[in-house]
């Protein structure tokens, strides 16, 4: 079937610009979803509470799972599994080893550049100094599970299969790989995140031979996931 056209005979329409508005949209709501938090929990400046971060990265999440389906269901074929390729299955449970073995390689190699600028820590890593009990909890799931999943859909789902009807799979591969990395620094701009992008430009280049390798998301996320959980475990371990 032409990757165009829908089994109605309807033109795909979604593209490019699509994913721009989608991550934008969340960006506005992940704001709106953090100010509601901190003025319920009442924050101060340096201590964020679980409440707040639950709320901003559901706001988030949240948006950008309801505007991929809007996309999908506007402009598409109305399945997030036909036009993004959002699957899990079980059976590929085990690529979570392979994430983790990918997340140690892929530290090991930043390393000497993380340890450059140790004074200017990731906002993640901040949070779990001081995280515990809900707190803890809220961001292991987040940034472990619901993360992982979210960012694969749009950025291996929207944007990735969005540059693939514009240009070879090499160049698709790599510039949602770049986009992908470069995003995080929109959300922590500090030299923490400049250190480990690499890492993270790498793990969207696999991620992304993975997701095209197999035509679907079933195996990107799992190693995403794996990725995320054996980071934040170190961090969680090692900042205390």
């Amino acid at each position: 079937m032409d990757p165009k056209v829908n089994a109605g005979g309807t033109r795909v329409r979604w593209g490019i610009g699509d994913f721009f508005w989608i991550y934008f949209a969340g960006l506005l709501a992940s704001i709106v979803g953090g100010a509601v938090g901190v003025g319920i929990a009442g924050d101060t400046p340096g201590h964020t509470s679980g409440l707040t971060i639950a709320l901003s990265a559901g706001a988030l999440y949240a948006t950008w799972i309801g505007t991929v389906v809007f996309v999908s269901r506007t402009k598409g074929r109305g399945s997030l599994t036909s036009d993004f390729g959002l699957t899990v299955r079980a059976s590929r449970s085990w690529v979570l080893l392979v994430g983790a073995a990918l997340q140690v390689l892929l530290g090991a190699l930043v390393l000497p550049l993380v340890n450059l600028v140790h004074n200017e820590k990731q906002d993640v890593v901040e949070q779990l100094k001081n995280a515990g009990g809900p707190k803890l909890v809220v961001l292991l799931v987040v940034a472990g599970l619901v993360a992982p999943v979210c960012e694969e859909l749009l950025f291996r789902g929207v944007l990735l299969r969005a540059f693939r009807r514009r240009f070879s799979v090499e160049v698709a591969i790599g510039a949602s790989a770049l986009i992908f990395a470069l995003t995080h620094l929109l959300g922590d701009p500090t030299l923490g995140v400049v250190a480990i992008l690499p890492a993270l430009f790498a793990l969207g280049v696999i991620s992304g031979c993975a997701a095209v390798w197999v035509g679907d998301l079933s195996v990107s996320i799992p190693l995403h996931m794996g990725f995320n959980l054996v980071t934040l475990a170190a961090y969680a371990t090692l900042v205390r």
